[in-house]
């Protein structure tokens, strides 16, 4: 047992709990994670509520494996039967349902957060506010693809406490995922103006794609391949800006460019294995693509010259060099 662990049991047992979850968080913040994990459940063994959700978030957020794929849930489960309306596990427990895809009981959990907020936030302080909540919510309408709901939900925050720069991205977004594309344009360039993000910029070229403007389309892309250095695990996004791109040079009949940005969006997925069905038809539809390309087009694969080759000349000087080389070493007994 660790030092650590017996000065938990101290605090513990002077009943001092703030202090044996905050040595837990320190263990934790130091990569002892058996430590830590022994000092929750020693909180826990004591009726300690915030160590119990203090585990689920664990195996929410950091644990690889998530507990099987639990995601924390059977802990928020245990403090929801003792405090069924804490607003902060609720939310716990509606992002471990997201988690394992069940989006509409995911929702419903973050609707009851809502609607106990207000009697139950004077015995338990929520992480989040009333318009943060909401917020949430609307971010997981947007994960789940649910775009026309999440486009109501934004009217009515809007309507409520007026636009920010985040409605104005994520209302850009829904308008162009919902086929309103020059709507789209107008909140998308507010947001660009208040912040030029990658997201709002991969969706501006989406608009300008739909629109068939793909000079301008081609632009937005562009801004986004700058930055694409700064996505961490998100390849349909990275797919996204960069195959399109592709489209939009064959559009405007710059194949030598097209095939560039064709060979960089075959050469990614091929990097990951299998791909997910859409992946998979959008690789297949660049792999099409460049085959017409180089079949119809007096286009150059330079990708493919990059493997240089000796001129015959200089081939035979290395091959004589070689030998020579080879004679010396022989009369000198090796």
């Amino acid at each position: 047992m660790s030092d650590a662990v017996e000065k938990a049991k101290l605090y513990i047992d002077e009943g001092n709990l703030k202090e044996a979850l905050k040595l837990a968080r320190k263990r934790h913040g130091k990569d002892d994670v058996e430590s830590y994990l022994s000092i929750l459940d020693l909180l826990i063994e004591e009726g300690d509520l915030q160590a119990l959700e203090e585990k689920g978030m664990y195996y929410q957020y950091y644990d690889k494996s998530h507990d099987n794929g639990d995601y924390g849930e059977k802990y928020f489960d245990e403090y929801l039967e003792r405090q069924p309306k804490s607003i902060n596990v609720l939310c716990d427990k509606a992002m471990s349902r997201f988690n394992k895809g069940k989006i509409d009981e995911s929702l419903e959990y973050m609707d009851m957060a809502l609607d106990k907020y207000k009697p139950y936030s004077k015995i338990e302080e929520p992480r989040l506010s009333k318009k943060e909540l909401i917020m949430a919510r609307i971010e997981l309408l947007i994960k789940a693809k649910k775009y026309d709901d999440a486009l109501r939900s934004l009217n009515n925050y809007e309507n409520q406490f007026g636009s920010t720069q985040k409605t104005d991205l994520y209302k850009g977004q829904m308008l162009q995922k919902t086929g309103k594309n020059e709507d789209a344009l107008e909140y998308l360039e507010k947001s660009i103006s208040e912040e030029d993000t990658l997201i709002a910029y991969n969706a501006k070229g989406d608009a300008l794609y739909e629109l068939k403007r793909y000079d301008e389309a081609l632009k937005a892309y562009n801004e986004c391949i700058r930055y694409e250095g700064k996505i961490e695990d998100d390849l349909e996004l990275v797919t996204n800006f960069n195959y399109k791109a592709a489209f939009c040079c064959v559009e405007l009949g710059e194949d030598q460019k097209a095939v560039q940005y064709l060979n960089k969006t075959i050469n990614m997925l091929n990097e990951h294995g299998r791909l997910p069905k859409d992946l998979e038809t959008i690789y297949q539809k660049c792999s099409f693509e460049k085959d017409r390309i180089m079949r119809h087009s007096d286009v150059e694969d330079k990708e493919f010259k990059q493997t240089k080759f000796l001129p015959a000349k200089y081939a035979i000087i290395a091959l004589i060099i070689i030998f020579i080389l080879y004679i010396v070493l022989k009369m000198n007994g090796h």
